[in-house]
C-alpha cells in the first residue's frame, strides 16, 4: 500500500473519529454530560491505538469484538471507538454482528449512519458512523460506556 493512500485512510479515519460525537449530538443523542470536561466518556485530544486485548470484555460481549480490526483505537473507558476494516459486505457485515449482539439499529437518513438501542446489559445505546476512506470502512462507534 502506497504512503499516499496510507495517509489517506488515516486521515479519513481521524476525521471519522472527530465528527462522530458531534453527529451523535446533532442526531439528539444523550451525550452532553460525556463530554463535560473529566467526565466519563471524554474524548481525550490524544487518542491512541490500542491492542484488541485492551477491550474491556464488556465491549467484545455487547458491542463488537475488536479482534483482527485494523487501526483500533479508543478513548479511556472505551466509550468512543474507531476501526478500519476492508472487505465486502461493509457495513452491512457489522450492521448484522451489532444485530447478532441484540441491538435494535435504525438508519439515520444519512448514508453509513445508524443509532442503536439494546436491552438489557451494561450498554443501552449507540451511534455508529461509517465513512468510506478508498478501499476501506472507518467506523466510529460511541457507546454508553458502563460506570466501574
Amino acid at each position: 500500500m502506497g504512503a499516499g493512500k496510507i495517509w489517506r485512510r488515516r486521515f479519513g479515519c481521524a476525521l471519522a473519529l472527530v465528527l462522530a460525537p458531534l453527529l451523535a449530538l446533532a442526531l439528539g443523542q444523550p451525550m452532553g454530560e460525556a463530554m463535560l470536561p473529566g467526565a466519563p466518556g471524554e474524548l481525550e485530544p490524544d487518542v491512541g491505538l490500542r491492542a484488541a486485548w485492551e477491550a474491556p470484555n464488556w465491549f467484545a460481549e455487547e458491542v463488537v469484538d475488536v479482534n483482527g480490526r485494523e487501526e483500533l483505537r479508543a478513548n479511556d473507558d472505551w466509550s468512543v471507538v474507531s476501526f478500519v476494516e476492508e472487505g465486502d459486505g461493509l457495513p452491512d457485515r457489522l450492521v448484522g454482528e451489532l444485530e447478532g449482539r441484540g441491538w435494535a439499529l435504525v438508519a439515520s437518513g444519512q448514508e453509513g449512519v445508524w443509532t442503536g438501542v439494546k436491552e438489557g446489559g451494561r450498554c443501552s445505546w449507540l451511534a455508529l458512523s461509517c465513512t468510506r476512506v478508498g478501499d476501506a470502512l472507518c467506523a466510529v462507534l460511541q457507546v454508553n460506556a458502563p460506570m466501574g
